[in-house]
C-alpha cells in the first residue's frame, strides 16, 4: 500500500493591518445594513412627517427616487467606507483605479449593470475630497461623493455619528454627502459647495436635526 502522502500548511496571524481592515470592513457592513433597514421603514416616518421636516430644498430622500437612483445609492455607500477603511489603513484616499481592481462597487465595472456606465474620478484639494461619477450615455444623471476633513490642528469635532458624520477609528471625524444631477455634463473638478451648482443631496432616512447650543451660564 503506497504510503499517505503528507502536506505541511504553514498558518500565519494576519498582519496588524490586514486585521484592522476586516474588522473596519465587518464595521462597513453593519452601519450599510443599518441604514438599509432605518431606509425601508421611512415612508411611515414620511406619514407622521417626521423625515421630511429637517430636509432642505437641495435634499431628498432616496426612497423618493428611481430604483436605478436607490442602487447607485447603496453601491456609493458601500464604496465610501471601503475607500474610508483604506485612508484609515494607509493614510491617504484610494485611486479609483485601485478600487475598481479589488470589485468595490461602484467604481468596478459590472456587466449585470444594465443602466448607464460611468467613468469614476478622485479629486483632492486641501481639506476636500470628491469621487465623481460622470455617465458615458446621454440624459443620464451624473454622481458625487464629497468628504471633508477636519483642518490639520482642528479640535475634536463633538457632532455625533450619523450618515454625515463618520468617525474613523483614528478618531478623525469626516463630514460625508452623497450627491446627485441630473445633468450629467459636469466639469471634473472640485466641488466644495454642490448645492450652490445644480446637486441634489440624497439620504436614507434624513438629516439629523440641529442641536441646540447649550447657554452659558
Amino acid at each position: 500500500m503506497a504510503a499517505a502522502t503528507i502536506r505541511r500548511i504553514r498558518v500565519q496571524p494576519l498582519s496588524a493591518r490586514a486585521e484592522l481592515a476586516s474588522v473596519l470592513r465587518a464595521s462597513m457592513a453593519v452601519v450599510i445594513g443599518s441604514w438599509i433597514f432605518l431606509a425601508a421603514g421611512s415612508a411611515s416616518l414620511r406619514e407622521a412627517g417626521t423625515a421630511t421636516r429637517n430636509l432642505l430644498p437641495f435634499q431628498v430622500l432616496i426612497q423618493d427616487r428611481p430604483s436605478s437612483d436607490q442602487r447607485m445609492f447603496r453601491e456609493l455607500q458601500e464604496g465610501l467606507l471601503e475607500a474610508e477603511t483604506r485612508r484609515t489603513t494607509t493614510g491617504s484616499w484610494p485611486a479609483v483605479p485601485t478600487l475598481a481592481g479589488d470589485g468595490v462597487p461602484p467604481f468596478a465595472f459590472d456587466p449585470t449593470v444594465k443602466g448607464a456606465q460611468y467613468d469614476w474620478s478622485l479629486t483632492q484639494s486641501g481639506t476636500f475630497v470628491n469621487y465623481f461619477g460622470i455617465p458615458r450615455q446621454p440624459n443620464a444623471p451624473a454622481w458625487l461623493l464629497v468628504v471633508l476633513e477636519p483642518e490639520p490642528g482642528a479640535p475634536p469635532d463633538p457632532a455625533r455619528e450619523d450618515e454625515e458624520h463618520h468617525k474613523l477609528i483614528t478618531g478623525v471625524m469626516l463630514h460625508v454627502s452623497t450627491w446627485t444631477r441630473a445633468d450629467g455634463r459636469v466639469a471634473n473638478r472640485i466641488v466644495r459647495t454642490p448645492q450652490g451648482e445644480g446637486w441634489t443631496q440624497l439620504y436614507a432616512v434624513g438629516p439629523s436635526p440641529v442641536q441646540p447650543v447649550p447657554r452659558q451660564p
